[in-house]
Order: structure tokens, then C-alpha cells, then sequence
């Protein structure tokens, strides 16, 4: 039998919904963007954070970033949390790209192309200003959340919803905005008071549950910021025990945090030594599936950054593949003759010095003229 309305309407015909269902669309429409706010910090979040692929988690929070932001009830009441997770994550897609035009440039400069050279350290500052917005926008969710960070009593955390890993990520975007928005030519401006107020935010973390990662952000502030170390204490040993806290908890972000303020500070023979320390934790960890893997990508990202600038400036190219924590002046890294006198000798054909039994025996050259 044949329906007795049309399949599918007019324009100007509006489709009648259930009473149940549009009911269920305005009390969720008016929520919508704080059960997001839920879903992804405690649903998705944790997900996200196991996959140790940077691009494809900085892919996933550029993605999901506008939409959090344009849900209904978003403009009331914004979904911090998990903006400031998503936002985060973006920033991971252009600190990469600053990275790699900035060792382009360097190769330019190499070769006397001044005018590519200038060209790449443009792109390589707007890609560190892109970078520098996203953290900052992180950080401005979780200022909005948890109140002004830094500036008052430690905020109550949520356990069930990681809020306080999220809040530690809170933390390190505001440091890390300061960073790339200095190396952008302060396009954003971040104000420089903010490396101190993540000091004092780091306070309200317990150090030994996070993997080194709130006395490491401390530390760095500290060997940064002239005068802000307490007495007696000496940040390059804060921030070696830090990392290797970190390094023996499976989580590798403190070392990370050590191994870019080293560099920061131009202190290049501790900067090795940290490098070494890292790819020497990454190649002891054998598990097949790390709740951390992102975290520990991205430290692992951040630190072959800083060894590809130290290959660079020796060799002229970036650290090879397995080469990470040896160096271009290192006798292990150096070209081994021996080793290449070895190879060549096992590809060519060994040359018996004695004539085959069929050949000719060889005799000197006549002086005689031809017999007639």
C-alpha cells in the first residue's frame, strides 16, 4: 500500500518530531557542551593519551578544538577542561613544523642561501606564534576553570575526571606559551609573570605521583627566571632529579622539560648528558601498551629536537635513525674505517695474487726487436 503522505516533504513542510525526543534535544542542547566537557576529559581523554603518536593526538585536539567551542551552552558555560586538553593538543601540530623550518633555515645558511635562510626563519617564527596562541589558550581554560592559577589557595581536583593530569598540562601550556612566544617575536604576548605563576600552581601537585613533572616545571622557572630559586637550591639538580624520577616511573616529561631548558641556558655538555639519559630510558622500556604513550612521544619529540640542532651544528645534518643520544664528536658515532674497510673488503671478489694454472706466466718485455 501506498503511503499516504509523501516521502519526503517540501521544503517549506517541517518534519513533526516526538514529543520524547524534542524533549530530550532542548534539556541536552542547553548541556550539550558540558557533558562534552565530561566525555572528553573522562572517556576520551585517557584514549587519546595511550596512542604514542604526536600527529595523530595534535591532529585529533585541531579537530575537536571548534566544534567543543561552538556547542550549545559553550558560550555560558564553556567546556574548559576539555578545550584546554584539545587546544593543547593543537599546539603539538605546530611546534614540529617551527622545528623543522628552523633546521631548513640552518641548512639554507649552510650553503650561503641567504635569501631561503631569511625565508624559513620567517615561517619558523609564525609556526612558534601559532604554537604560542594554543598553549595560551590552554592555559586561559585552566585559569578559568580552577580560578587564577598561582595566585591564591591550591583548587579541589575531581579525581574521577583527571583533573589533576589536566591541570598539570595546564601548567606546562603556560610555560610553553612564554617559550614560543619569545621565539615568535612576541606576537601573543604572553606576560612574563606567567612562568612564575606556574611555579607557584606547580606547588599543589605531589611530585612523586607525577612523574617529576611539578618540581621539573619548578626547576625550569627557577634556572630561567634569575632569582627565583629558593635558597640554597640549585635547579640543574632539581631538574636532574626530576627527570630521572620521571625516567624510572616510565614517563619521560620531566626529562623533556630538563632537556629544553639546558638549551635554553646554552649549557651543551649537560644538554648531551641528558639526551643520552633519555634514549637510554626509552630504549630499557619494553611495553607494548604505555597509558602514558603520548606524553612519552612527545618528550621523545621535543628531545630529538634539541639533539637534531646539536647534529646540525656539527655534521650538518639531523641525528640519524638509532643514532639518538650519540653525537657527531662522540668516537661511537664517528665513522669507523676499520668497520668500512671490512664491508668493502666482504662485497669485492678476494683476488688470488697467484695466476690461474691455464693462464700465461707472465715475463718481462722484450728489448729484442721482432724476428724476421
Amino acid at each position: 500500500m501506498l503511503p499516504s503522505a509523501p516521502l519526503y516533504p517540501r521544503l517549506h513542510e517541517r518534519p513533526m518530531l516526538p514529543r520524547a525526543l524534542l524533549a530530550t534535544l532542548v534539556l541536552t542542547g542547553c548541556n550539550l557542551a558540558r557533558i562534552a566537557d565530561n566525555q572528553t576529559v573522562m572517556v576520551m581523554a585517557p584514549e587519546i593519551l595511550a596512542v604514542p603518536d604526536v600527529g595523530l593526538g595534535c591532529a585529533t585536539g585541531a579537530a575537536l578544538a571548534p566544534v567543543l567551542g561552538a556547542l550549545p551552552g559553550g558560550k555560558a558555560k564553556p567546556a574548559h577542561r576539555a578545550l584546554l586538553l584539545t587546544e593543547l593538543s593543537a599546539a603539538m601540530c605546530a611546534e614540529p613544523r617551527a622545528w623543522d623550518s628552523e633546521l631548513q633555515g640552518a641548512v639554507a645558511a649552510r650553503e650561503g642561501r641567504a635569501a631561503s635562510a631569511r625565508d624559513l626563519y620567517e615561517a619558523e617564527r609564525r609556526h612558534h606564534t601559532t604554537a604560542a596562541a594554543r598553549y595560551w589558550r590552554a592555559w586561559g581554560h585552566a585559569n578559568a576553570w580552577w580560578g587564577e592559577i598561582g595566585t591564591g589557595d591550591c583548587p579541589a581536583f575531581d579525581s574521577e575526571a583527571n583533573e589533576e593530569l589536566l591541570y598539570m598540562l595546564g601548567l606546562s601550556a603556560g610555560l610553553l606559551a612564554l617559550v614560543h612566544d619569545g621565539a615568535g617575536g612576541l606576537q601573543v604576548g604572553v606576560p612574563l609573570d606567567t612562568p612564575r605563576k606556574v611555579e607557584r600552581g606547580a606547588r599543589c601537585l605531589d611530585d612523586s605521583q607525577w612523574w617529576g613533572v611539578p618540581m621539573a616545571l619548578q626547576a625550569a622557572v627557577w634556572a630561567s627566571v634569575p632569582g627565583a630559586a629558593p635558597e640554597g637550591t640549585d635547579p640543574r639538580e632539581t631538574l636532574e632529579a626530576s627527570a630521572a624520577a620521571g625516567d624510572a616511573a616510565g614517563v619521560r616529561l620531566a626529562r623533556a622539560f630538563q632537556v629544553q631548558t639546558l638549551a635554553t641556558l646554552g649549557e651543551t655538555a649537560s644538554l648531551r648528558s641528558a639526551i643520552e639519559a633519555h634514549a637510554a630510558a626509552a630504549a630499557a622500556d619494553t611495553r607494548t601498551r604505555d597509558p602514558r604513550g603520548l606524553l612519552n612521544a612527545y618528550a621523545t619529540l621535543l628531545i630529538q629536537h634539541e639533539s637534531d640542532r646539536l647534529w646540525m651544528a656539527d655534521a650538518g645534518h639531523r641525528t640519524p635513525a638509532g643514532a639518538l643520544g650519540t653525537f657527531p664528536i662522540d668516537p661511537e658515532a664517528a665513522l669507523d674505517m676499520e668497520g668500512v674497510d671490512d664491508l668493502l673488503d666482504a662485497l669485492m671478489p678476494e683476488l688470488d695474487e697467484s695466476p690461474p694454472a691455464d693462464a700465461a706466466t707472465e715475463t718481462e718485455p722484450s728489448t729484442e726487436g721482432p724476428t724476421p
